[in-house]
């Protein structure tokens, strides 16, 4: 996906997110069972390594097929695809900063998809801006 997609805002990107949010935990269950599962060594992640390669452009076009029709499988299958990558990258700078971010919660996954989206929105050349490196800044 080379193309530069826009949503009609960075509110649509965080509806994704709404839908794979757990029905019935409270935010401190949300904590307690993120902090059970916090990774216990510091990730290694190599200059050549595929997640080093996806684009702005890749992230738009993916958050904009995750919102277009909620029920979709395309939609649904795109709103995974954000979900997981949000997960993993708070795995990567939770064990990176040692701990010292937030624990996983929707709270820091729509706060985060927010900031990437904006980022990306704003990007010169989304099809040329790394995801990677706007989502660790």
């Amino acid at each position: 996906m080379t193309k530069r997609h826009m949503l009609a805002g960075p509110m649509a990107a965080l509806l994704m997110l709404a839908a794979c949010a757990p029905q019935g935990e409270t935010e401190g269950e949300e904590e307690a069972a993120a902090a059970a599962q916090a990774p216990t060594e510091r990730p290694k992640l190599a200059p050549d390594d595929p997640l080093t390669r996806i684009t702005c452009a890749d992230f738009l076009a993916t958050a904009e097929v995750a919102t277009t029709q909620p029920a979709d499988d395309a939609a649904l299958a795109a709103q995974d695809e954000l979900a997981n990558g949000l997960t993993w990258l708070h795995g990567y700078l939770y064990a990176k900063k040692d701990g010292g971010i937030e624990p996983l919660s929707q709270t820091w996954m729509q706060a985060t998809a927010k900031r990437v989206f904006e980022a990306c929105s704003a990007a010169e050349k989304p099809g040329e801006t790394s995801l990677f490196e706007v989502a660790v800044s």
